[in-house]
């Protein structure tokens, strides 16, 4: 089934096709990462380190649990270590030019353990992985132990997952590097593209209400400086990715839609986001709405909508 457009969409739900194109969808993107999976397989004897990155909600957290089942089903065991667990305590990040807590900052890892933690592990040691509370911006050690084996493979999941200073820690020729992001292919019309942007902020907003307690309005405050971050940490890297994965699924703005016009609605018109906010509403307009039912339970989409228990 050929879907480009929202127009194509909104067909397609009316026509009682949207399980078929989600499965469509769905199975697309499991041949992605299983495709991933044999690029890795095939140059595993030569491989420690899997780094993957990308913009904020890209979806690498699920991309890196799928990728170690894929990698798990060929034989090969994998380590997950998030590089947000390495955070410094939030009393020692640094701040922006207007003296808030920059979180997107490189320095905002503890880059000293990092490298320490990594130098440790290639030299087959034990070491204590570390925990980080978003909540009370502490960092811990809840006992997790983790050796690496001569034959197994970390994958290092975060936003600075390609920036040389981190990868310089191992040796390049033992790393491979992939760049997560959530490109829409799907239009609004014929010729107005979709926002990648706008795609990722509808999922943050979601997942920040879901998952960190977080306003619409917080969200919206901090986009600013979240994009900003990617700018200066994250996109110039990308071209030092050995692929790419692209986690946008075709019909995942059908099922954001009710999720985030309740919560955009929620803005005060007041707020600086407000304009943005409109635009956000206006392109949701065009798609007609998808239960959150429908999204099968291993899809990355879960990551975004899923409240928790």
């Amino acid at each position: 089934m050929l879907i480009e457009t929202a127009e194509q969409l909104n067909d397609a739900i009316g026509n009682g096709r949207a399980a078929e194109y989600i499965e469509q969808e769905e199975s697309r993107l499991l041949r992605e990462v299983e495709r991933i999976a044999d690029r890795i397989t095939e140059k595993n004897h030569a491989l420690k380190w899997v780094w993957l990155a990308g913009p904020s909600s890209s979806g690498k957290t699920t991309f890196t649990r799928m990728l170690g089942s894929a990698l798990h089903r060929r034989g090969i065991k994998t380590h997950a270590i998030s590089l947000d667990n390495y955070f410094v305590n939030r009393e020692l990040t640094p701040k922006n030019s207007d003296g808030e807590y920059d979180y997107e900052h490189l320095e905002a890892v503890d880059l000293s353990l990092l490298e320490r933690h990594l130098d440790e592990l290639g030299r087959g040691k034990t070491i204590e992985l570390p925990h980080f509370k978003f909540l009370h911006g502490r960092r811990e050690f809840r006992g997790k132990l983790l050796n690496l084996q001569s034959d197994e493979l970390a994958l290092i999941e975060g936003i600075h997952g390609l920036n040389p200073r981190l990868t310089s820690f191992v040796n390049p020729l033992h790393s491979f590097k992939i760049y997560i992001c959530a490109r829409t292919a799907l239009k609004q019309d014929r010729n107005a593209r979709i926002s990648t942007t706008d795609n990722r902020l509808l999922r943050r907003m979601i997942r920040d209400f879901n998952y960190r307690g977080h306003t619409v309005a917080k969200t919206f405050t901090l986009w600013p400086a979240v994009r900003a971050g990617e700018n200066q940490w994250i996109f110039p890297f990308q071209p030092l990715a050995d692929l790419e994965f692209n986690s946008a699924l075709g019909y995942e703005l059908s099922v954001l839609k009710p999720l985030a016009e309740s919560l955009i609605r929620q803005l005060p018109a007041s707020h600086p986001g407000h304009k943005k906010a409109q635009e956000l509403m206006q392109l949701l307009s065009k798609f007609q709405p998808l239960e959150k039912s429908m999204v099968p339970k291993n899809s990355i989409l879960q990551e975004f909508i899923e409240s928790p228990d």
